[in-house]
């Protein structure tokens, strides 16, 4: 459920002055931002606490994917016209895709250069990997069922 005044932030956006689809990718890449923070946060906080890089990556990943579906079906995309698990299923498809893009790019660039921080280098990986996602989630995803 979402609460009143966010539904309520959400439609006074998309009434501003601009193509719909620059629009779409400026909330795909403002809810990317929102999950690069929950990546890169439960990232930190579970190498601190000593799991290993690959482990950390991997948890963070996963936990971030469910975040950004949630708040990209909230506020990036209009109504697939699929119930939420079908479509998870499919957004966590697309994800996996690129997601697996995103960690061997980040385990590539921790190998190419020992000595770069881990936390450059996922950030990296998931700028690499923005355009990839979104146009995954917009033709699979979040694509419109047609009506028959």
């Amino acid at each position: 459920m979402t609460p009143g005044w966010l539904a309520s932030f959400a439609r006074a956006v998309r009434r501003l002055p601009a193509p719909p689809l620059v629009w779409r990718i400026a909330r795909f890449l403002t809810v990317g931002l929102v999950g690069l923070g929950v990546d890169s946060g439960l990232f930190w906080s579970l190498y601190q606490a000593e799991a290993s890089v690959e482990s950390a990556r991997a948890i963070s990943l996963g936990v971030a994917t469910l975040v950004t579906w949630a708040l990209n079906r909230l506020f990036t995309f209009a109504p697939s016209g699929r119930a939420p698990l079908p479509e998870l299923l499919r957004y966590a498809a697309v994800a996996l895709v690129a997601q697996g893009f995103n960690y061997g790019l980040f385990l590539t660039l921790l190998r190419v250069d020992e000595g770069a921080h881990p936390l450059i280098c996922l950030v990296i990986a998931a700028a690499a990997t923005a355009a990839l996602s979104f146009t995954g989630q917009s033709l699979i995803a979040f694509r419109r069922v047609k009506a028959r």
